[in-house]
């Protein structure tokens, strides 16, 4: 049975049989029985395929199958076109019947199970996929029952550390609808490949799902007291799964039930969602990895990578390295690709080169010569402006193919630019929050760095006051405040253009594009997102989400360290030694310094639009002239690639071009849903601390309280409440009016100098970050207590709080 026929379960488990593995006897309702049953619904809908009944073929082919089976109870299965593939397992999302019983019930559950194609949360399912409702059918697996005495699955590698040589079975008595559903906390246990175990905790068995006789399925209270699985059946279990990884050639996740002491499998797919193999990292690696990895909420489409992610920004990576301490860094392994799509992420090792004494020395005199804050003074300073001014108002519509071409080395020279002031004056950035750490343990006030690294005035304070000025704005006219609250975020664009009293808006909302336009909606990596200027707006969704708050709110963290501050120079060695002066300034240019930071990265982001302009300018281009389909299909093209082509205009010679789209849109989507790395790689060994839910990194801000709030992008920020718990994988420069409105922030990546710390320290509420696991881990509107000052994530719901 192929994939077109009988749909991903049902090919699957026909490849198990042929193989010869132990699989319930059974029939697959075919694919061109639902065709047939459905041709004349020019729309399908759930509730119009549950109203009809078989078509008379159909369900004698049905009644026919069934009582070769013997009859007698069978489990039915939806068995969709765009199921169990690499990349979109559709778990859960069509419907399966257990226990069903009699002719007219199976005929009954095929039906339901097609209808089941037609869900609301199928349907969404497939269009976060981007899979098409019109390219997919249903077949229905029909399989004899198996009466499980236990139930469960296995996956044959690590789904948290990605340890292929790792097999994992979460078991339960019953059947295994209280395992698949979550509806247990089952026994679990980890094998090395050699069968012994090497982790396993008992599960509390809440209930058990048991077959009713005459069909349909009971549940019952579970015993915790039931025995586990000794530990030979798991290594027969462990067995089987290796032998059906080893036959599909990938990770599986396979389902599997025990009746009279004989495993039956009733389920294989490919695992999703697997992280790569755990990688060992030295400390430099786990100091920088992070850094990275918050920019990298998605993996990087090809051309993202070759035309910027990879090309430009890891390469000023590789310059900075270069310049400050003469090491060699190998951007090109931080990223690794197979046929242009990324496998994972590997943190850089920078290696020493015999430039290294030189550069470390040079680095160490600017350190002593350079002030953080003079770096806008440099000359270098004015022409990074200048030069991407100039390139940014470049007509690309009417720019030649070589012209198109030239923006991404002209864009690449703007960000070498950056690389080089950053590498002027980080060392006296360096120099300046050392010394001020050094500082503060003498004088006992480590606990205060954070707040006293709080008030430069960057780029960032400055986007969120406008935006902050603009929701006051709203706020000033209330026709305008009641439509912007009752218009949709996809209709505020139009809103402001239209409506009269949105002149004063419109004016604002003008200069804040012409200001901070090129800023990026996501992250500095990610070159298929919209900039700000691209997506006004994303720019008057934040506008709303701040118009609760309009009062000017870039200064809570300033009492903070206008506190630490007048405590530190009233210390005695401090008055004794006269040093108030010098410690004043030395904050000062600790501060400058992690400015310097946040507004270098503001420069970086002024190459970004016009290389997105141009690869887009191509895309359309190359598909009006047939090289690809559809301009979008740019994204799957790398940048050399397009560059060795000639003019488009001059003839339409794209099927080379048009298979490899097709061929990395597979191997993009079969990844799409993996992480870069695990995170039990990035952050090992992290001890649990008491009750604690999450253990990061400390970013400071005391302790709050409050209801999470997920936000994993920005098109979720019209959901955040004053008072929430931002819980998110990073954050970039467009999260921060958010910060204006939350008691606290978690975050999955990142460290003390990331986006999210510093932005939470200036707005004075708790911060946790490097947590891996905070947006799988907590649910929208869990009770939790952030501890920004020990880095720690505790249950809410013994604490008072708002």
């Amino acid at each position: 049975m192929d994939l077109a026929t009988a749909g991903g379960k049902g090919a699957n488990l026909g490849e198990l049989v042929r193989a010869g593995f132990p699989v319930p006897r059974g029939f697959v309702v075919t694919t061109d029985a639902y065709r047939s049953a459905t041709a004349d619904l020019e729309h399908p809908t759930k509730e119009a395929i549950a109203a009809r009944p078989l078509p008379d073929e159909v369900r004698e082919a049905v009644e026919r199958s069934y009582r070769d089976l013997g009859g007698g109870p069978v489990a039915v299965r939806s068995s969709a076109t765009a199921e169990d593939l690499p990349g979109a397992a559709f778990a859960g999302q069509q419907d399966t019947f257990l226990n069903v019983v009699g002719a007219d019930a199976v005929a009954a559950a095929v039906r339901a199970c097609w209808a089941s194609l037609w869900s609301d949360r199928a349907i969404a399912y497939r269009a976060r996929l981007d899979v098409p409702d019109d390219s997919v059918a249903m077949a229905v697996v029909v399989q004899q029952l198996v009466p499980a005495d236990w139930a469960g699955v296995m996956f044959t590698a690590n789904p948290v550390t990605g340890a292929r040589d790792e097999i994992v079975i979460d078991s339960s008595p019953g059947l295994g609808e209280s395992v698949v559903s979550g509806a247990v906390t089952p026994d679990h246990a980890v094998l090395a490949a050699d069968g012994s175990v090497l982790e396993r905790h008992a599960g509390r068995h809440e209930t058990v799902v048991r077959p009713t006789p005459g069909g349909g399925t009971s549940t019952e209270a579970g015993d915790q007291g039931t025995p586990a699985l000794p530990a030979q059946v798991l290594a027969l279990l462990a067995d089987q799964a290796r032998a059906v990884a080893a036959h599909f050639g990938s990770p599986q996740d396979i389902e599997w039930a025990i009746a009279d002491d004989t495993i039956q499998l009733t389920q294989a797919r490919p695992m999703t969602a697997l992280p790569p193999a755990p990688l060992r990292l030295n400390r430099i690696q786990r100091f920088i990895g992070p850094v990275i990895v918050e920019l990298l909420p998605r993996r990087p489409l090809p051309m993202e990578l070759t035309a910027w992610s990879g090309d430009i920004i890891l390469r000023h990576l590789e310059r900075m390295f270069a310049g400050l301490v003469g090491a060699r860094v190998d951007a090109d392994a931080t990223l690794p690709t197979v046929d242009g799509i990324v496998q994972s992420y590997v943190p850089v090792i920078p290696q020493p080169t015999l430039r290294t004494p030189a550069r470390v020395a040079g680095s160490l005199a600017r350190a002593f010569r350079r002030r953080p804050a003079d770096w806008v003074q440099h000359p270098l300073a004015a022409e990074i402006v200048r030069r991407a001014g100039a390139l940014d108002a470049t007509d690309l519509r009417k720019a030649t193919w070589a012209e198109l071409l030239a923006v991404q080395g002209a864009a690449r020279g703007i960000v070498e630019d950056v690389a080089d002031l950053r590498v002027e004056y980080l060392p006296a950035a360096g120099r300046a929050l050392v010394t001020l750490k050094v500082a503060l343990a003498l004088l006992g006030g480590e606990h205060e760095m954070a707040d006293l690294l709080i008030g430069a005035d960057t780029q960032t304070m400055q986007a969120n006051a406008a935006i902050e000025a603009m929701a006051a704005t709203v706020s000033g006219e209330p026709a305008l405040h009641h439509a912007f609250r009752a218009t949709a975020s996809a209709e505020l664009v139009d809103l402001v253009a239209l409506d009269p009293a949105a002149a004063t808006l419109r004016a604002q909302l003008a200069e804040f594009t012409e200001q901070f336009g090129h800023r990026e909606t996501s992250t500095l990596m990610l070159l298929k997102d919209p900039t700000w200027g691209d997506s006004p707006g994303t720019v008057l969704g934040l506008v709303r989400v701040m118009l609760s708050r309009t009062e000017p709110s870039a200064t809570p963290g300033q009492s903070a360290r206008t506190y630490s501050l007048e405590r530190l120079v009233r210390e005695p060695r401090v008055r004794r030694f006269h040093a108030q002066r010098w410690l004043r300034s030395l904050i000062e240019r600790a501060s400058d310094g992690v400015a310097l930071r946040e507004d270098t990265h503001f420069e970086i982001t002024r190459a970004m639009p016009v290389v997105r302009r141009a690869v887009l300018e191509i895309g359309d281009r190359l598909a009006a002239h047939g090289w690809i389909d559809a301009p979008g299909d740019i994204w799957y093209l790398l940048w050399d690639e397009v560059a060795a082509l000639p003019d488009p205009v001059e003839g339409a010679r794209g099927d080379r071009l048009r298979e490899a789209v097709a061929r990395r849109r597979r191997a993009y989507t079969a990844l799409a849903s993996s992480p870069l790395i695990a995170t039990t790689t990035l952050y090992p060994g992290r001890p649990a601390t008491g009750n604690a839910l999450l253990t990061g990194i400390a970013g400071g801000g005391g302790r709050a309280v409050g209801s999470v709030r997920v936000i994993r992008d920005t098109d979720e920020f019209g959901y955040v409440e004053a008072g929430d718990i931002l819980v998110c994988p990073a954050t970039s420069p467009a999260w921060t009016p958010l910060f204006a409105r939350v008691a606290a922030v978690v975050v999955d990546h990142g460290g003390p100098a990331s986006h999210a710390a510093i932005v939470a320290r200036e707005y004075g509420i708790p911060a946790v970050l490097a947590v891996g696991t905070g947006t799988s881990t907590l649910a929208t509107g869990q009770r939790v207590l952030v501890d920004g000052d020990h880095g720690l994530v505790l249950p809410g719901d013994d604490h008072p709080g708002p």
